[in-house]
């Protein structure tokens, strides 16, 4: 099951809970996606390419 909040996109999933290098692993994997979608083009012409980097160092993926 998954759903968007305003703090990011939120998703129950059965098993165990990854170890911190899958997260890591997912974390690059989402932030390379986000590179390659439309949003990325959109944040680099707002804040610039520099900015828009640091923005999306804050895009991880997290266990709560």
């Amino acid at each position: 099951m998954a759903w968007l909040e305003r703090d990011g996109l939120h998703a129950l999933q059965p098993g165990s809970p990854p170890s911190p290098e899958m997260l890591d692993d997912m974390t690059r994997s989402y932030q390379q996606q986000i590179r390659e979608s439309p949003l990325w083009d959109e944040m680099v012409r707002e804040f610039g390419e520099e900015e828009a980097e640091r923005i999306l160092r804050e895009f991880r993926v997290e266990i709560r």
